[in-house]
């Protein structure tokens, strides 16, 4: 019995150490971390983020946050490796442009890496190449401009019902608890309205979906508990376990109630009442996606991924953003100076106080500055990941200059990330990288090549101007008529506030911390 055990353990121990051998030579033997569990492995984003100790380091799914808290990757290059011996991919980490640009260019080398599928199912989003030319061909043309208008239509009216039913038209003054809450409610509202026709009045948009949880809690949990998901067996599921239970709830709810809204769709269409006065008739996004599935052909959906494009436009159309607006509102609050300048760019854009228009949008520079440079320093997508379609050399830079110093060859299925907040924060591409400064876009001496807050390349988000639409509509209208404020301890500038309360708070999975801001309104010019 002993000896089986000790072969048992001998065998267990070979097994590592070849894991660990295969590792360093699929990343071409590039230095870095070498722990027991992978950057993204599912297990070890369970026990969260720990860089303090040699024995027991791990990555989590706060790595990269983490990593530039503690004052980046050493070395004197822009990429690392991280290779697990126990449980998880190797995994090579790039923090420049200039290697960003290699990987996220047109070249047919890499493509998007295929872990997402599992959890989430086949969609525009994870598939690749000739796959993802099918789901794009099906989805982008709703992307147009009849649906921006409608964004800036809708942005307005929910805006206005929002005022109406939170009773802010009869106050001077506003606290908002926690306004990620806010912003949710309110991108969420947008994105099922102007993509989906899934229209829920304010004070209804916490209703339950079936006998569930809200849609938006269900999203959230989708997303934050997304290693629960991953890892747990689904015997386990039966066990009542409530954090176990509440991953189980969420899912399954969101699943019924796209199969619901997928199965009305579907009827609709074959009824041909899918037009409308207040919709893009025939040519929603989610009409298309439901019809490629009704209509069959060359570019046909099957049944799953309907539900999978329907659940990536939902979560993709509204957390992203959701996370922008909290964070660009935020930093507003904070410095004074900046949204002085916003505000008196509306008096000027918007003079007689009347709403914004669509065809305002380019005219706003000044809020998409501000919008810019929030995402830079808070993006909502932290890395972008990409394997290797087969072996390839990359070019290695220069941590201080830029230049080219060697090169590595990774081999096929060898998974890379372009680690975003690095990128966002490198001194290189945008000197003094902590601070808030939306003037630095006008700066020719920046990379602005080096913002990847909506990714770059051909597989670059296919909503951002949808994104962008809303997110100026709304600061437009927020801040013609309210003056945002944060309470700031005395003697502490706003730099050290910024740092304590979002910098050294932010996490990978749920972005920002609870921040609470109050709403002054404005006196009438």
């Amino acid at each position: 019995m002993l000896d089986a055990l000790l072969a048992a353990v001998a065998l267990f121990a070979l097994s590592r150490l070849y894991k660990f051998w295969s590792g360093l030579k699929t990343v071409g033997y590039t230095p870095g971390i070498r722990c027991a569990l992978g950057a993204r492995s599912n297990l070890g984003a369970l026990f969260g983020t720990n860089l303090d100790s040699t024995l027991f380091y791990n990555p989590g799914s706060n790595f990269v946050w983490s990593v530039l808290r503690a004052g980046g990757f050493k070395g004197d290059t822009d990429i690392i490796s991280v290779v697990p011996w126990l449980q998880g991919d190797p995994i090579v980490f790039v923090s420049s442009m200039e290697m960003m640009q290699q990987i996220l260019g047109y070249a047919d080398t890499w493509d998007k890496e295929l872990a997402g599928i599992r959890l989430f199912g086949a969609n525009v989003a994870m598939v690749q190449k000739e796959p993802w030319k099918r789901h794009r061909r099906v989805v982008s043309p709703a992307f147009s401009k009849k649906l921006y208008t409608l964004v800036y239509e809708e942005s307005m009216r929910t805006f206005r019902e929002m005022v109406d039913v939170e009773g802010w038209d009869k106050k001077q003054s506003v606290t908002i608890p926690v306004i990620s809450d806010w912003t949710t409610k309110f991108t969420l509202s947008i994105i099922a309205s102007c993509a989906f026709d899934f229209h829920s009045p304010w004070s209804d948009s916490n209703a339950k979906v079936g006998q569930g949880l809200p849609l938006g809690k269900c999203l959230k949990v989708a997303i934050e508990d997304a290693p629960v998901r991953l890892v747990v067996p689904e015997w386990a599921y039966f066990l009542p376990i409530k954090a176990i239970k509440r991953v189980d709830l969420a899912f399954s709810t969101l699943f019924s109630f796209m199969r619901t809204q997928v199965a009305l769709r579907r009827e609709k269409i074959a009824s041909e009442d899918v037009t409308g006065d207040n919709t893009q008739g025939r040519n929603t996004i989610f009409n298309n996606i439901v019809r490629a599935n009704v209509d069959g052909g060359k570019f046909a959906f099957d049944e799953d991924e309907v539900i999978a494009n329907t659940f990536i436009m939902l979560f993709a159309g509204h957390e992203t953003t959701s996370r922008a607006l909290n964070a660009m509102l935020t930093l507003l609050a904070l410095y004074d100076e900046e949204q002085d300048k916003v505000y008196q760019e509306i008096q000027r854009i918007l003079p007689d106080g009347r709403d914004p228009t669509f065809e305002d949008l380019e005219s706003f520079i000044q809020i998409r500055k501000c919008i810019q440079e929030a995402m830079r320093l808070y993006p909502s997508i932290t890395m972008l990941a990409r394997e290797a379609m087969h072996d390839t050399q990359l070019n290695v830079t220069n941590k201080a200059t830029g230049d080219v110093t060697h090169s590595v060859v990774l081999k096929q299925g060898t998974r890379i990330v372009c680690n975003v907040v690095g990128i966002h924060h490198n001194p290189r591409h945008f000197p003094d990288p902590e601070a808030f400064k939306p003037s630095r876009w006008d700066d020719e001496s920046i990379d602005a090549d080096a913002f990847a807050g909506f990714g770059q390349g051909p597989r670059a988000c296919i909503g951002r101007k949808f994104s962008l639409a809303e997110m100026t509509c709304f600061t437009a209208m927020l801040l013609r008529d309210w003056r945002v404020e944060v309470d700031r301890p005395e003697g502490e500038s706003p730099q050290e506030w910024q740092r304590r309360v979002m910098t050294d708070t932010i996490s990978g999975l749920r972005g920002l911390g609870p921040i609470s801001v109050r709403l002054t309104k404005r006196k009438p010019m």
